[in-house]
């Protein structure tokens, strides 16, 4: 049987581990978070995932074992292959991010003995990256990539909520220095599943995982800049792009709304560093760029649109039904409105679910918590509807309008509400896009 070692047990690396040890690998996962590891090894999921909780299950303690970093040494000597899924330091451009975690992980690696090895890094990083994996392999060891040790990188593509589902199905890009390397790569996915696609180098490979997340949230930037432009000029985004979009193929124009998260909010910057020579030449930045600062800007928008001195956000994940708060819309929102002054009260269906849907200590004690939106609505100024939960259509908030007893301004920023906007008498509610 072969062995893995898979460093990372986040959202992308431990569906990774459970899938490589249902496919009949022996894997030892391998985190720094104790608290995430012990979990683990009482079989308690540490984030909802469709069918996680399923597979480590049926793998626990028999092809999945994990531990903590200073537990697995002698594994780590003994692996025939080495997946690295820590994340990558979260920034905005111009700042770099900070690579030191990852190194010392490759150090790590080297210190367990390269020989024999396959690493296959599957981590979003600036392009180039790789290169600097491999020279200090190769100087710190003595042995020669594609000889002696294997090394290659694939990116993940996997999306939270479908994870599962797409480490099974989704094709597997794969960038090597070597056709014994490839070959060493495409023998362990072929377990796994999904297309093998061999690009002609790592950097390429570490391209394309930029590119997916640049391109998704570049798509996304334009309709919120239509929604902008709507807004000026009274017209209803929606009715606007749905028309536009009816039996004309060439337009797949999306629905307008916050863009966030780790990824998304990331890796259009990561791809700019790459882009900053032209940038120079020119005189001006990407489109992905502008894009993601589109994105951003809707954050000091929205901020600027509240009245009154007490709001309540609804939803602080990322994206509709994900118990992930991390980089988050709702979050920035929340220290934005803390900043200047207001009193902030807050409500998603996840909270205090997992670690990933906790406040940060920074703003934890600073704001107040809602059971739910009717126990608090009747105390705010403004409600703004940041995430679209599924929870969130089923609230009458035509009930609510009639309770009322003062005016309270409804930021609808998924336009949840869009076909009662007419019938609201103490709601003044601001659609995204749909104002007139």
């Amino acid at each position: 049987m072969n062995k893995v070692c898979i460093f990372g047990l986040g959202r992308i690396g431990l569906p990774i581990s459970l899938v490589s040890a249902d496919s009949g690998y022996h894997v030892v996962g391998i985190d720094i978070n104790k608290e995430l590891v012990d979990n683990l090894k009482r079989g308690v999921a540490p984030f909802e995932e469709p069918h996680l909780a399923e597979l480590l299950q049926r793998n626990i303690n028999k092809r999945f074992f994990p531990m903590v970093q200073n537990e697995a040494k002698e594994y780590l000597k003994n692996a025939n292959y080495i997946l690295v899924c820590v994340g990558t330091e979260f920034t905005r451009y111009p700042k770099k991010p900070m690579l030191d975690r990852l190194f010392k992980i490759v150090d790590n690696i080297i210190d367990s003995g390269l020989k024999g090895k396959t690493v296959i890094m599957r981590v979003t990083l600036p392009i180039g990256t790789l290169d600097k994996v491999k020279e200090r392999m190769e100087s710190k060891s003595g042995l020669k990539e594609g000889v002696d040790f294997y090394l290659g990188f694939v990116p993940e593509r996997l999306m939270e909520g479908k994870a599962i589902e797409e480490e099974k199905s989704l094709p597997k890009i794969v960038g090597t220095y070597s056709d014994s390397s490839f070959e060493k790569i495409r023998e362990f996915f072929s377990k796994i599943g999904g297309e093998i696609v061999r690009v002609s180098s790592p950097r390429t490979a570490e391209f394309i995982k930029l590119i997916d997340n640049a391109w998704r949230n570049l798509k996304f930037s334009f309709a919120n800049e239509l929604a902008y432009l709507a807004e000026e000029n009274g017209i209803d985004v929606l009715e606007a792009i749905k028309k536009a979009n009816r039996g004309y193929k060439r337009n797949r124009i999306p629905i307008p709304g916050p863009v966030s998260g780790y990824c998304l909010g990331k890796d259009p910057y990561l791809l700019e560093l790459a882009f900053e020579s032209i940038e120079k030449k020119r005189g001006f930045n990407s489109v992905w760029y502008y894009g993601r600062r589109t994105n951003d800007w809707m954050l000091e928008k929205v901020a600027d649109e509240v009245v009154g001195k007490r709001v309540l956000i609804a939803g602080l994940t990322f994206k509709r039904d994900i118990d992930d708060f991390r980089y988050s819309f709702g979050l920035y929102l929340v220290e934005e409105l803390l900043n200047r002054g207001l009193e902030v009260y807050v409500h998603d269906p996840f909270l205090n679910r997992n670690y990933y849907t906790r406040l940060p200590e920074s703003i934890a004690s600073r704001v107040k918590v809602c059971e739910s939106i009717e126990e608090c609505v009747g105390n705010v100024d403004t409600l703004i509807f940041a995430t679209n939960h599924s929870s969130y259509y089923n609230i009458d908030l035509l009930h609510i309008d009639k309770s009322l007893n003062h005016r309270l301004r409804v930021l609808d920023l998924w336009n949840i509400f869009y076909l009662q906007k007419e019938r609201f008498e103490h709601v003044e509610y601001l659609g995204f896009g749909v104002r007139r």
